[in-house]
């Protein structure tokens, strides 16, 4: 049996596996206890951007102390392979707001990119597997998520972003998800469906399609769940 942690931004988000593991709130009020597949689960909602993800993330470890961590959520499209509801599996995760980003090579913690882990990477390509069976257009890719303190709502960004990180996509949260979990030495993932393309369109597109992309991910880390 294992403990995971499991760390959203949105309501609508979190609510989803509140409901498929039966979870209840726990008496410090700060996350949801439940189990599947034999695993302890500790859900959480951390709110929007950096530092409440840096928070949340850490006070979930100093608690629980999971085996493992698991970011799950939607973000902006940056690569041209993946469209709406396409899955973002990170292999790394950067900043895309941090400068000059070498500060972080150069002091604590001796890197800006943040490794996720090989093993969550694989039962998350073999969970995206799965889920592609069941939804042939499906689409998932592995490789580099930047989170900022902005919602992107720029098309010139968005090319810049491709040029500068060769990233899948952009959000406000995984890196400093990361970040907290590498300086704590905890196994990590973070997973985003593609709820928009991060354009001058984002803010429509991206509530016509939340909900769809989030209960796309949330089979995928079932499946993870089930897996591990």
């Amino acid at each position: 049996m294992a403990k995971i942690g499991i760390i959203a931004a949105l309501d609508r988000e979190i609510n989803k596996y509140i409901a498929d593991f039966s979870a209840e709130r726990m008496d410090n009020g700060f996350m949801y206890a439940g189990s599947f597949a034999g695993h302890e689960l500790y859900l959480t909602l951390c709110g929007v951007g950096k530092v409440n993800a840096a928070i949340c993330t850490q006070r979930l470890i100093d608690l629980v102390h999971p085996d493992i961590l698991l970011n799950s959520g939607v973000a902006g499209g940056v690569s041209d392979k993946l469209h709406i509801c396409d899955l973002a599996i990170s292999d790394s995760l950067t900043y895309h707001d941090f400068c000059p980003i070498d500060v972080l090579e150069k002091y604590a913690p001796g890197r800006s990119v943040f490794p996720a882990d090989e093993k969550l990477i694989e039962l998350a390509v073999r969970a995206a597997n799965e889920y592609h069976k069941t939804e042939p257009h499906f689409r998932y890719l592995v490789g580099k998520i930047i989170s900022g303190d902005q919602f992107i709502e720029d098309k010139q960004k968005v090319l810049a972003f491709r040029d500068t990180y060769n990233a899948l996509c952009t959000e406000m949260e995984g890196a400093a998800v990361a970040h907290t979990a590498y300086a704590n030495r905890v196994p990590f993932i973070v997973m985003r469906t593609i709820s928009d393309n991060a354009d001058e369109n984002a803010d429509m597109s991206f509530t016509e399609m939340a909900a769809i992309a989030a209960e796309r991910v949330s089979f995928i880390v079932k499946e993870m769940i089930r897996l591990y």
